[in-house]
């Protein structure tokens, strides 16, 4: 749902409340954190691409670290993000102001936050695999595809210039005798008689 997505395929969608679940935090913090990025419908928004929720999972975790450590730091938009760094910036924003806002109502702990970034790491990497390996196949199999349709124009082209019987007749094919029908009506008959 992302309106600055940069692929042509659908992106890979979290919904909100599986958001909340994998940061540990109530959906309405996720809520208020993407206000900023969908002013119009952040309280009914179903579910995010997963560069936006990598955005979200990457600021908690800044934010978490600084609970545990003390030390501020710049929280900025990542240069590998599908997307775009105003949209990041959005993301980021409106996670602090969230943050802040819910202040006392939520506990952040870096072994969840790092257990999601693990899992979009994973992510990342079977939808990378699923698309090298598709491509593959896809291109393999229109490659024996061509191949097999200019073949079978040649083979097409080399019988049309020959007689059918003697095309077959040349390769030891000879024409049987359909008995198949002349089975199944004396097997017919048999049943009829008894």
């Amino acid at each position: 749902m992302s309106p600055n997505s940069t692929k042509t395929n659908k992106p890979e969608m979290i919904s909100i409340k599986e958001s909340a679940e994998r940061l540990g935090v109530a959906e309405e913090i996720v809520r208020f954190s993407l206000q900023e990025a969908y002013p119009d419908d952040f309280d009914s928004l179903k579910e995010i691409t997963l560069a936006e929720f990598e955005t979200l999972a990457n600021t908690f975790k800044q934010k978490a670290l600084e609970q545990n450590t003390g030390e501020v730091t710049a929280i900025a938009p990542s240069s590998d993000s599908p997307l775009p760094i105003e949209q990041q910036q959005q993301i980021i924003d409106g996670t602090l102001n969230a943050l802040q806002e819910f202040a006392g109502n939520y506990v952040l702990t870096i072994e969840k936050i790092a257990s999601t970034l693990a899992y979009l790491s994973g992510q990342a990497v079977v939808d990378n695999f699923v698309e090298i390996h598709s491509n593959t196949v896809r291109d393999g199999l229109e490659s024996y595809l061509d191949q097999f349709a200019a073949e079978f124009v040649t083979a097409a082209h080399s019988i049309k210039g020959v007689n059918a019987k003697d095309f077959l007749s040349q390769r030891g094919i000879t024409q049987k005798q359909r008995t198949a029908q002349k089975s199944l009506q004396e097997i017919l008959n048999l049943a009829a008689n008894t």
